[in-house]
């Protein structure tokens, strides 16, 4: 059975594991109690692997099935980087004990905004705080696919993680938290605005220039500043994996008022905890 994400939930981390990230994958493993990158491959997504898209793609996965089961059966996890995911934060007066009941409420609101079937997705929503409610949808026929596609090339497949919900994961106990945080891949920005260490706004957005990007994240500033009443003064960027210049982003920041808050963990943070 593979474990899905959860949020604030710490299990036995597997021993290797492969992120999957935008056209290219990572392969990480746990030498000496802490993750290695050993391969990385580009041109490359999870999700159209064996979909007649050329025969690189494929073969790039077979170098990274090679270096999975150099050493035998070992548990496996893959972390997918956000874009498959659809976040919502829903705030409510108040929130019933049973998940049953939680669950009806979060998919009554769900349906208000989203606009597809949602039994089409696998559907996982965590409680934060006594009101408020985040939910996260994953096709499952994305999910599926991914189950397969590690079957039939027989890896022990134990974990699927989210790179979002660990990033939020391992900050969690730090004593100094930063008001918002932010995930970079290539050219897909996460910015997650919390309180307490708890999110309480996500945004997605693609950013092609650094100008774009840096005019995205102070629009979405301003936003919270006046729909919530929030106004933010610090940020850590946790996953920059970005051919953008994050200087001038920084630097249209600052002329915000908002600087960056360095983390003093410096392992890659989207590690599951």
């Amino acid at each position: 059975m593979v474990i899905i994400d959860n949020l604030f939930i710490h299990f036995k981390r597997p021993r290797q594991f492969v992120f999957a990230g935008e056209k290219y994958l990572d392969v990480y493993k746990l030498v000496d109690k802490s993750f290695q990158k050993t391969l990385t491959v580009e041109d490359i997504s999870i999700f159209n692997i064996g979909a007649n898209e050329g025969e690189g793609s494929d073969n790039g996965f077979r170098d990274v099935v090679r270096e999975l089961t150099a050493h035998g059966d070992v548990d496996t996890g893959v972390i997918l980087n956000a874009n498959p995911f659809i976040y919502n934060i829903f705030d409510f007066d108040r929130i019933p004990f049973r998940e049953e009941m939680q669950r009806e409420i979060v998919e009554w609101r769900l349906r208000k905004v989203f606009p597809e079937n949602i039994e089409e997705y696998d559907h996982r929503f965590f409680k934060l705080t006594r009101t408020r409610i985040l939910s996260v949808l994953l096709k499952k026929g994305l999910r599926q696919k991914i189950e397969e596609l590690f079957s039939a090339n027989n890896i022990n497949l134990t974990y699927m993680g989210n790179s979002t919900l660990n990033c939020m994961n391992n900050i969690v106990n730090f004593k100094h938290s930063p008001d918002f945080l932010v995930e970079v891949d290539r050219n897909q920005f996460i910015v997650i605005f919390q309180s307490g260490s708890l999110p309480f706004y996500i945004r997605k957005f693609r950013g092609q220039h650094e100008s774009d990007a840096a005019a995205e994240i102070v629009k979405t500033i301003n936003y919270v500043k006046n729909s919530y009443a929030q106004v933010p003064h610090t940020y850590s960027v946790l996953f920059n994996r970005s051919d953008l210049d994050f200087d001038l982003i920084r630097y249209e920041l600052m002329q915000q008022d908002v600087r960056p808050l360095e983390l003093k963990k410096k392992e890659l943070l989207f590690l599951p905890g």
